[in-house]
């Protein structure tokens, strides 16, 4: 018979969101006197560990390695770090040399240290997650809130991620602590992780506009349902009347002055290269291969002109005319849109405003890669108690959004191993995969938001981004 219980001790419940934090495993979900929490997160490292410990092995003994060709970059761009020289004398290092400094160790003490790192972010984000779903759902049952963070910590595609080596958990875990940080009241500290996670990546400053308007909102509603049109309409005013409070000005400089000069910082000892390399050359991206996005074919078929693009820009090239950066730089319109509409929409409930957000960028981007994925996993745990959705309904977005998936990989693997020319099928694949992420926002959407006015202005917003697209 399953049994749990709340460990109570001091401060054990607050009486709305965003009030102070609930003690330590103060939630803690027990069966038969197991705490599972504890228990949950121990297995999940154990998992990871055994999988690095397993890719070491496979790197070392079989021809297809386990461990990402973005982990490799990594370690030469801090092997030249090391050596006194610049990261970015590694071809294809696109980031910031602080993440080249972070696995330092890996030269230095054994080249697994960045997968343990990972490993490490993997754990913060859990914890993180646990901490933000008290803050938000105060009187959240245990084992919900033992589900919740489960849905993270044994995700197949978190786990692949960190332990092949991507970095991605590293950014995730900035996000998240700006979050709760934000939840806690802690302008400061929320400032400095949110502009640490843009510095280190530039997709985080999707979520500025709600974080912002979040802040001095009056609105905290723990049931999105309740959030209705006429609360809306007065938000809409207070947006107008009180858009320059003293903490939103706080929390916009604090932050802004990090990514600043932490940047400004990097450009004084790499110059021009770290700006290309770290922000402008995601501006031009083109990638003809692996790549989920419905620009697949676009970008196949004008590859050279969008090469010219990067290679004008790296060089910072006069010849650089306005009407070819405009090819590359057309395809984040429909995402401006979309994305002003959401923040403008939904900043009262944040965590749903920045998964919509995250969801919408990746599905809309001309990039998307299995790594991008992490981006909304990592925040999807932070709705999920709010939904109404069925289960039934929930397996059917899943097995959606997987089967397109499916349909791509299969694509492909023909293309990559076999050689085969499937560009136009991997293309369809992506329209496929494409139309589930668009699917599954619009049930996100009226699971979380009963209120049909919400659901109405989730489906406007969609429209005027398809429309532009």
């Amino acid at each position: 018979m399953t049994t749990s219980k709340i460990v109570a001790t001091k401060g054990q419940l607050s009486g709305s969101k965003g009030g102070s934090s609930p003690p330590l495993l103060s939630y803690d979900f027990y069966y038969k006197g197991l705490n599972m929490t504890t228990l949950s997160f121990v297995i999940a490292l154990i998992i990871r560990a055994a999988l690095i410990v397993f890719s070491e092995w496979q790197d070392e003994n079989m021809l297809v390695k386990y461990t990402d060709i973005d982990y490799v970059v990594y370690t030469d761009a801090s092997r030249f770090v090391v050596e006194g020289l610049s990261p970015y004398d590694r071809s294809t290092y696109r980031y910031t040399p602080l993440l080249a400094y972070l696995l330092v160790p890996n030269i230095l003490v054994h080249k697994a240290f960045g997968k343990v790192l990972f490993v490490v972010c993997d754990m913060i984000i859990g914890y993180l997650l646990k901490w933000c779903l008290m803050l938000r759902f105060p009187k959240i049952n245990p084992f919900l809130l033992f589900v919740c963070t489960s849905a993270w910590l044994f995700n197949p595609f978190a786990i692949n991620v960190s332990t092949r080596g991507n970095a991605e958990s590293v950014i995730g875990a900035m996000v998240l602590a700006a979050v709760y940080f934000l939840f806690k009241k802690k302008l400061i500290l929320a400032s400095l992780f949110y502009g640490l996670s843009v510095h280190f990546k530039i997709y985080p400053i999707i979520y500025s506009i709600p974080m912002y308007l979040y802040i001095d909102s009056n609105y905290y509603h723990k049931n999105p349902s309740k959030y209705s049109s006429q609360d809306k309409s007065i938000s809409y005013k207070q947006i107008l009347r009180n858009l320059f409070t003293k903490n939103r000005l706080i929390f916009f400089l604090a932050s802004a002055s990090t990514f600043l000069i932490l940047t400004f910082a990097m450009y004084l000892i790499y110059g021009y290269v770290f700006l290309f390399e770290t922000y402008l050359y995601h501006v031009v991206r083109a990638d003809n291969r692996h790549n989920f996005s419905v620009y697949f074919y676009q970008i196949y078929l004008n590859t050279p002109i969008i090469e010219s693009v990067t290679e004008m820009l790296a060089s910072k090239s006069a010849g650089l005319s306005l009407a070819s950066l405009g090819v590359s730089l057309a395809s984040f319109l429909p995402q401006v849109v979309l994305l002003l509409a959401i923040s403008v929409v939904y900043f009262n409930d944040l965590e749903f405003c920045m998964l919509l957000e995250t969801i919408t960028f990746v599905a809309f981007n001309k990039v998307c890669t299995v790594q991008y994925f992490i981006w909304y996993f990592s925040l999807l745990p932070l709705v999920l108690p709010a939904t109404s959705l069925s289960l039934m309904q929930g397996i059917i977005m899943f097995a959606f959004w997987m089967g397109s998936q499916g349909a791509w990989l299969g694509s492909a693997f023909q293309l990559e191993f076999l050689g085969q020319q499937t560009f136009f099928n991997i293309w369809l694949s992506g329209i496929a995969f494409f139309a589930a992420n668009i699917f599954m926002l619009g049930y996100a959407d009226k699971g979380l938001n009963n209120n049909n006015n919400n659901n109405n202005d989730f489906y406007l917003c969609v429209i005027s981004g398809l429309f532009i697209f």
